[in-house]
């Protein structure tokens, strides 16, 4: 087995298979305990997971303090930005990407304090769970999975140590200490978490069906209008989890339901995050930036035949197909911010992707970073993404500011990694939950355009929500609402 000290210091060791969730339960609680998991390994996008916990630094900032935050998590990693440099060949092509880094999530919020917006157009929606806008961890060793080859890592860059020996020293500590955590756990995956038990709570929503249909009609007349093209309009959903329940096991019934290639489990002082995105927002490698926006949505069907016919007309749909060029067109001029001039390819376009629960159309945009710029620039100068935003970006959140009460927190974020060695991934924070004092909460919603029909699209929020509905174990019977059920 692969066994590497490095000359910074930093150790890699290749150690037997485990199974990712029973590897991490022991480490669930623990502070910043985070599982970037790939856990739909059906999909060409999850070959790799990754768990940590107990970063050396925490930068945690409000929206108004988002520039600052990125300056903050800029200086750490170009502080270690040689942690990993020559690394042998051989070594670099079997490792997972991620080698330690920065990680955590920035939440939609944080636009507000990127962007240049009026006074009057700044959010006074309601923020219910008050978390912050963002929380990336700094983090000095790991856990690597490669579901592909079947390999699993210990990592450990040593850090913040100041010298190669002092380095070598800590990581070498941080792989006997994961080594005495991982005795006993399983190489075979680990049979289901608790089923969810009926609390009696009401999944409460802050906009009626009538009302959010009333916010899809007044999106299309401002489209009409000609005051955007496009905006995505979300509404959020709350309930309670059981008394005997938990963030950790509604997650682990949530990978089940609904397995997706970029979920996640964070863990931090008061609240988690229990994630199931099937969006990659942006990743890079060797200075390749990619991005996967998904525009247009169908429920799958319940035979084989139903199903490869909604497929194809889905692929079909004008309207889905539409919605999806206007956010690729968009995010094509996002990353000309900071890749270099005439690199910008669009390999796939409305491509179909098929997921336990519905159906996708997604595209890929890909670009080559510009040598004076780095991914956290490039993360920065396209937040939040253009599918979860609308076109033109600033016009469409000032709509969505105008009609959502509830503010989006960490939802239709970003969660991810950033490497100290430039390298990154990162999804799209949707259907995605946040759980704090057993409250959970949750956003669904979609892209609202000049042809959109209100009844079609509240149905479509309904269908995105399934997965967290089912690990909750409800239904959208015990959807609350004073108003007639679409």
């Amino acid at each position: 087995m692969l066994r590497h000290v490095h000359k910074s210091g930093a150790i890699v060791e290749e150690i037997a298979w485990v199974d990712p969730e029973a590897a991490f339960l022991p480490l669930a609680d623990k502070p910043g305990a985070l599982w970037f998991d790939s856990c739909d390994t059906t999909h060409h996008a999850a070959r790799f997971s990754f768990i940590a916990h107990a970063p050396y630094q925490t930068i945690s900032v409000a929206d108004w303090q988002a520039r600052e935050g990125f300056s903050r998590l800029d200086a750490a990693l170009r502080a270690h930005g040689d942690i990993w440099h020559d690394l042998p060949h051989h070594i670099d092509a079997c490792l997972p990407p991620w080698r330690g880094g920065a990680a955590g999530y920035f939440g939609y919020d944080l636009a507000y304090g990127l962007e240049e917006l009026p006074p009057n157009e700044a959010p006074f929606a309601t923020d219910r769970l008050h978390v912050p806008a963002m929380i990336q961890g700094l983090y000095d060793a790991l856990l690597a999975f490669d579901h592909q080859a079947k390999r699993a890592f210990l990592i450990a860059t040593g850090l913040p140590a100041a010298t190669a020996a002092e380095r070598s020293d800590a990581a070498r500590q941080a792989i006997d200490d994961y080594k005495a955590i991982l005795v006993g756990v399983p190489s075979n995956a680990l049979p289901p978490p608790p089923e969810a038990r009926p609390t009696g709570a009401p999944l409460r929503c802050n906009f009626t069906p009538t009302a959010f249909r009333g916010a899809v009609k007044e999106t299309v007349e401002a489209i009409l209008n000609g005051d955007l093209f496009q905006a995505n309009l979300t509404q959020c959903f709350e309930t309670q989890l059981a008394d005997d329940d938990n963030a950790l096991d509604f997650y682990r019934r949530l990978r089940r339901v609904s397995p997706a290639p970029f979920a996640a489990f964070c863990r931090f002082d008061d609240f988690a995050l229990a994630s199931a995105s099937p969006e990659r927002f942006l990743q890079a490698h060797a200075g390749r930036m990619e991005t996967r926006p998904i525009k247009g949505t169908a429920e799958r069907g319940q035979s084989e035949a139903e199903d490869k016919a909604i497929a194809a007309t889905l692929q079909a749909s004008e309207k889905n197909r539409a919605e999806n060029v206007m956010i690729v067109d968009l995010l094509r001029n996002d990353l000309a911010k900071t890749c270099l001039d005439h690199s910008i390819k669009v390999p796939d376009l409305c491509r179909l992707e098929s997921f336990s629960n519905v159906h996708h159309l997604v595209s890929t945009i890909c670009g080559h970073l510009a040598e004076d710029k780095t991914p956290l620039d490039a993360l920065r100068e396209a937040f939040p993404g253009g599918s979860i935003t609308g076109a033109p970006k600033i016009r469409a959140m000032q709509h969505i500011a105008s009609l959502e009460d509830c503010r989006r927190g960490p939802s239709y974020g970003a969660i991810g990694w950033i490497g100290f060695d430039g390298r990154m991934d990162t999804n799209i924070v949707i259907r995605t939950a946040i759980i704090k004092d057993r409250q959970c909460r949750f956003h669904v919603g979609g892209g609202i355009v000049a042809d959109s029909d209100p009844h079609s699209e509240y149905e479509e929020t309904l269908n995105k929500a399934a997965g967290l509905m089912a690990a909750l174990g409800m239904s959208r019977a015990q959807i609350a609402s004073d108003d007639e059920v679409a």
